[in-house]
């Protein structure tokens, strides 16, 4: 296996007192939502790529050819809006000529716009966190226009993954026994809800598994007590709930515990969101549910990414995570490409094996897509125990043993 570099060892150090004296500057154009309804994120994201571009240039900045090289980074607002990303894309890459550009950090519908656009300049581009599977769908579909664009977060479909990983690891460990291994899906009749459900179902089937109920309900749905009926004659062994709306959780979650349905409860998304667990109260005990993606509380690695960013005033949240590691691995493959030209940069970027806090870079080349998994990028699936949500899965992440 190739050596593995950690950022610790790369980017950081001890405490720097001045800023060396840099020959060049390159240029780094990045479109992401610093107004609207993901402002808060996108703000984050751009505090995280500054915080690792301010370390690399106290530290002498990229050297390339001999030569130390600062960065200057240029943000634009998307509003995460697609007309905005592709206008504000333009104008970096014209009017400001930037050496390579991120778009969009956050809005999936701007990175899939900006791509035919971005792509007719000739200049490297990376997405941040849009997941959007369509995004790799565009590379494979046309490798040669896509040559340069690089994600630096996983597919959509990923979170589909966890949950089936999760399931079947805890059972090949003896942690769960799934009995007649009947799985059951709850889902918001959305592509969302949709979507996650149709890349799960094969995972299932494929192992085993039989599908003993499929109930897709409306966007912030609340009663599911005729859906709970059926199942309840059903006994799924597993049930998956997959939904954007906090509330649609919250009445769920309730209402299995209300109609006694025993199953292992296994949510996608909406517990991430802190009123969820404060709406549900203990009726959530034992849930699972993913993607866990910062856990500074129980996880050393989070948390000393969370001092580190706490010693320049930010407070740290997952936002921060995504954004410090990919726009650090971003410098590594800079540094180790010895120049931002597109090709070569691509290079650097197909042989990345780059260790973070979040977890490894390593690229499925055909797709340009993180891997993710145990030994790549971990997308943590939680369990609550005692009303603390705690990572059980992937082993590599877990902070606490599965009840």
């Amino acid at each position: 296996m190739k050596q593995t570099r950690t950022i610790l060892a790369a980017l950081l150090g001890a405490t720097l007192l001045a800023t060396p004296s840099l020959a060049d500057e390159i240029k780094i154009g990045v479109v992401g939502p610093l107004t609207g309804p993901a402002a808060t994120s996108g703000i984050a994201m751009r505090e995280a790529y500054q915080f690792v571009a301010d370390q690399v240039n106290a530290e002498g900045g990229v050297e390339m050819n001999g030569e130390k090289h600062s960065l200057n980074l240029i943000f634009e607002d998307s509003a995460s809006r697609p007309e905005m990303g592709v206008s504000a894309a333009q104008k970096l890459l014209t009017r400001d000529n930037v050496d390579l550009l991120i778009g969009d950090t956050f809005a999936s519908s701007v990175t899939i716009a900006l791509m035919d656009v971005a792509a007719s300049y000739g200049k490297f581009v990376m997405s941040g966190q849009p997941v959007s599977s369509e995004i790799a769908r565009k590379v494979e579909s046309n490798p040669e226009q896509f040559a340069n664009f690089w994600k630096s977060s996983w597919n959509s479909d990923a979170y589909a993954q966890a949950v089936f990983e999760a399931v079947e690891g805890l059972t090949e460990a003896g942690k769960f026994s799934p009995g007649d291994k009947k799985i059951a899906f709850v889902f918001e009749d959305t592509d969302y809800g949709k979507s996650n459900t149709e890349y799960a179902l094969p995972l299932f089937k494929d192992a085993g598994w039989t599908e003993t109920g499929h109930e897709a309900v409306p966007l912030g749905h609340s009663d599911f007590y005729p859906q709970l009926s059926k199942l309840r004659g059903n006994a799924p062994d597993v049930l998956v709930s997959i939904f954007t709306s906090v509330n649609s959780g919250i009445a769920l979650t309730k209402q299995i515990k209300e109609t006694g349905l025993e199953t292992l409860h296994v949510a996608i998304y909406y517990p991430l969101r802190p009123e969820f667990h404060e709406g549900v109260g203990a009726d959530s005990e034992n849930m699972l549910w993913t993607p866990m993606l910062f856990d500074p509380v129980n996880n050393e690695k989070h948390k000393a990414l969370y001092e580190l960013l706490g010693a320049k005033g930010i407070t740290g949240n997952g936002d921060h995570a995504q954004g410090y590691c990919q726009f650090a691995m971003l410098v590594d493959n800079m540094k180790r490409a010895g120049t931002v030209e597109p090709a070569k940069l691509s290079e650097a970027f197909a042989t990345t094996d780059f260790d973070c806090y979040t977890g490894r870079f390593v690229y499925d080349t055909a797709n340009h897509t993180p891997k993710i998994g145990a030994e790549f990028l971990p997308v943590a699936v939680a369990q609550v125990q005692d009303g603390v949500s705690k990572a059980v899965w992937p082993e590599t992440s877990a902070t606490a043993e599965f009840k």
